[in-house]
């Protein structure tokens, strides 16, 4: 069976050229990766956001395992999808916002209301294998925000939230994608 992955990525919208190419990359280790371009600040509410990854979804051949990485921001929409699309198996967050009571600022909240709306709505629990990988020390999404309740945690002893999704994209994109393809990663741990 072969497992691809559904990359939604966070606010950062600006970088979707880099890190597509960073993603590309990953084929080394075996993973073939879709980059769903979400544009955040267009004004579209969350199901429109969330019509944009079931479409990759849909275009995945059938057989295949999926697993959605929500980075930051998207990994609202990657939790809000594994619950409405059971083909979804795994879902990792990377330094992502992960619970409703994630502190987001009136304006961020005002700029872009899909963010507001999946935060608001996010359950607390969740059918699927969830892998939650955050900073050791993040200024955006502080540790408490970025781990689901029952998820198997990964620390990257990194200081910064950008840093550090930069990092696992990179430099530790053997580790994250260890994560994606085995259940030998199901251990709390930490790199």
């Amino acid at each position: 069976m072969t497992t691809r992955i559904i990359y939604v990525p966070g606010l950062g919208d600006g970088y979707h050229r880099l890190r597509s190419i960073a993603l590309f990359w990953w084929r080394i280790w075996g993973v073939s990766v879709t980059p769903v371009k979400i544009d955040w600040y267009d004004g579209r509410d969350m199901n429109q956001k969330m019509s944009l990854i079931k479409t990759a979804i849909d275009a995945v051949p059938t057989g295949s395992r999926i697993v959605l990485v929500g980075e930051s921001a998207g990994a609202t929409l990657a939790l809000h999808t594994s619950v409405e699309d059971k083909r979804v198996s795994r879902v990792i967050t990377l330094c992502g916002v992960t619970r409703p009571d994630t502190p987001i600022s009136s304006r961020l909240r005002r700029k872009v209301p899909a963010l507001d709306q999946a935060t608001n709505t996010l359950p607390e629990h969740f059918d699927v294998s969830v892998h939650s990988v955050r900073a050791a020390i993040d200024n955006v999404v502080r540790p408490r925000y970025s781990s689901v309740l029952g998820a198997r945690r990964h620390t990257i002893w990194f200081v910064g939230h950008l840093a550090t999704i930069v990092l696992c994209l990179t430099v530790l994109a053997p580790y994250i994608c260890l994560l994606y393809t085995s259940d030998a990663a199901d251990e709390e741990d930490s790199v």
